[in-house]
């Protein structure tokens, strides 16, 4: 992590850019301070982030309560471990900490673990990491905690107490906007405290731009440095926008999941859909990796139309892109049909899986 951040360093001084270390908050129109510093500006782009939202559970003052932030810099694995929240990161730690030896319970309040992803591929996973000793509560919250001689003891909404030494709060993230200013400016504001902006990143105000979490679309890396890239070059005079048509999905489990565009629920609730899904036990790269419990599923409208592409297997984070540039361009299933792909790879399974959507399946 640190030659990474070292790097970006070196790439701004590379580029001119003056770096100022601080805490910043906006004064007005033209000047933002920094640590006592007044800094002017023509134009502004704001891009503090965002923090790990937080409960208001009874009891939590007991707990040894950490957010996903924190707890990846830990250096001791807790002996029983609660993680509230099944979404990315409360899974991604559920494993990691699961294999490591901790006795690991998951808390969700949803009907199952990923939530916004298509849920045959998240009760997939859940299978997966409830074979592997996670134990999962779904549909279910925590009422209150209780401080014990050894730790604390978590009362769930099922009936079910639970004792933890540590407990990971991975319910989601704020937008950093607190104590920063805005106000003075008149930039609006949404109802999570994010700065609101059009796609090129335009607030209300003429010359102030946002960008990444703190405008609160989607709480990704990636999307992100796209919104920063945009933000900074419409503050230079160009006109650019953020395509947010076909935005990619990974979490980084073992076996990975990753998702794009429509779940099969969504596009069923909109008409009549088609899907195609090619198991990974049929295909030779997995069964030589040995990881083969998952799949590939396609999910298209009537007339061929690609909505969406979801998939549980080894590398999906880097086979999801194929379909996400198939949904930019509002391109069809034709296009995945019409590719040839190396063999063996896990990615033969993306034909195949088009392939179902004719019916004409070949490995299967």
């Amino acid at each position: 992590m640190g030659r990474l951040t070292k790097g970006v360093e070196y790439l701004l001084r590379k580029s001119n850019v003056q770096l100022v270390r601080g805490e910043a908050r906006i004064v007005s129109k033209e000047f933002v301070d920094v640590g006592g510093v007044k800094l002017r500006y023509d134009k502004l782009i704001i891009a503090t982030g965002s923090l790990p939202a937080q409960l208001k559970i009874p009891g939590i003052e007991y707990v040894n309560a950490v957010s996903g932030d924190n707890f990846i810099t830990m250096n001791e694995v807790p002996q029983r471990l609660l993680i509230v929240g099944g979404g990315p990161i409360g899974v991604e730690l559920a494993q990691i900490y699961r294999t490591l030896g901790s006795d690991v319970s998951v808390v969700e309040i949803m009907p199952h673990i990923l939530p916004n992803l298509d849920s045959e591929v998240a009760l997939t996973l859940q299978k997966i990491l409830s074979r592997e000793g996670v134990r999962i509560y779904t549909n279910t919250s925590v009422h209150r905690f209780e401080k014990t001689s050894d730790g604390v003891e978590a009362y769930l909404s099922n009936n079910v107490r639970l004792a933890a030494d540590t407990v990971v709060l991975a319910v989601g993230r704020r937008p950093n906007t607190v104590n920063l200013g805005v106000e003075v400016l008149g930039v609006e504001l949404g109802k999570r405290g994010e700065i609101l902006t059009n796609d090129s990143m335009m607030t209300n105000v003429p010359n102030v731009y946002a960008a990444g979490d703190v405008v609160g679309r989607n709480f990704l890396a990636y999307t992100a440095f796209e919104e920063g890239v945009v933000a900074a070059e419409n503050a230079l005079g160009l006109n650019s926008k953020v395509n947010y048509s076909a935005i990619p999905i990974a979490i980084f489990t073992d076996p990975e999941v990753a998702s794009v565009g429509m779940s099969e629920d969504e596009a069923r609730k909109l008409g009549d859909v088609l899907v195609g899904k090619f198991p990974l036990v049929a295909n030779g790269r997995a069964l030589t990796l040995d990881s083969y419990e998952g799949f590939i599923k396609i999910v298209a409208n009537k007339k061929g139309k690609l909505l969406g592409m979801h998939m549980v297997g080894p590398e999906a984070s880097e086979l999801i892109h194929i379909a996400s540039l198939v949904l930019s361009r509002n391109g069809d299933v034709a296009e995945l049909l019409n590719t040839l792909y190396v063999h063996p790879t896990i990615s033969e399974g993306i034909k195949e899986a088009a392939l179902a959507i004719l019916k004409k399946p070949i490995h299967i």
